[in-house]
Order: C-alpha cells, then structure tokens, then sequence
C-alpha cells in the first residue's frame, strides 16, 4: 500500500485543510470538465494542461471599490495555467486578482475567467494566471501526451 506524503511540510494544524496527497494521486491526475479546451483539426479537442485535484491554502488579494482586501481560500484543482478554489466571495469574470501561495508566499497576477457556481462551502471560481505557472503549485504535472489509458 502506498504511504501518503506531505506536499508542504509544516503547514498542518487541526484548522487546516488537510495537504497530504497519495504518490499513487499525484502519478494519476483526474481530468476536469471544466479544463479549457482547444479546438483541434477534425472537431478534436484538447485541453491546454493536465488539472490535478489538488487542496493547497492560498490567499486571494483584490482591491473592492478602490479597498485592498485578501481572502482566504481553497483550491479544488490546479494547473499550470491556473487553477478552480473556493472562495466566500462572488467576483465577477475578468476580475483581477493576486493569487498567494500560502507555503512558499509566492504571487502570482491572475483573473475570473468563468462565472463562479455558489456552492454550501463557497463559490467555485475558475481563475487563469496572466501567464503560465507550472512551478507554482510546486508539483510534477503529468506530461502533455498523457491519457488515462496510459496507466
């Protein structure tokens, strides 16, 4: 059986989400629906990059009216483009945001690029990095070619 490890050491604590991840889920990333995709020759398509689910803390930091305001949140998964978290407030698409890495403090410039889904625990709300990140998450992605059917 395969032991879980720890993304980011040190940042568990009983009000934390939890931030272990199975080597066995990170080696077999689920594909979300709601990846952006790429129109390919023939009606194929093709997402920009593999998403993981991914629980990693982050602060989401934007001025409201002119007021500079953080949040804290959640993400569901991750990529190297972007990433789907879950937050308390409902911004609209193209707002622009500072998204913070809360285990490396690492900023990076971002925007809502889908009308958020309220949910019980917040709103799910798709943003996209001004430019790609791969290393920001701090993880492997999986290679481009990857599939399903190749594990």
């Amino acid at each position: 059986m395969l032991e879980p490890i720890s993304i980011f050491g040190g940042l568990n604590s009983e009000m934390d989400l939890p931030k272990v991840v199975s080597p066995k889920a990170l080696a077999n990333p689920v594909k979300s629906s709601e990846a952006p995709l790429r129109h390919l020759a023939g009606g194929e398509e093709k997402r920009r990059s593999q998403r993981v689910l991914l629980r990693v803390r982050a602060k989401v930091h934007v001025a409201l009216k002119g007021v500079p305001k953080t949040f804290d949140v959640t993400t569901l998964s991750v990529n190297a483009h972007g990433a789907l978290i879950v937050i308390d407030q409902n911004f609209p698409i193209d707002t622009r945001l500072v998204l913070e890495h809360c285990g490396t403090r690492e900023k990076v410039a971002c925007r809502v690029v889908r009308s958020p889904r309220e949910t019980r625990e917040g709103f799910h709300t798709a943003i996209e990095f001004d430019t790609p990140a791969p290393d920001f998450w701090r993880i492997a992605f999986p290679a481009p070619d990857w599939s399903a059917g190749d594990s």
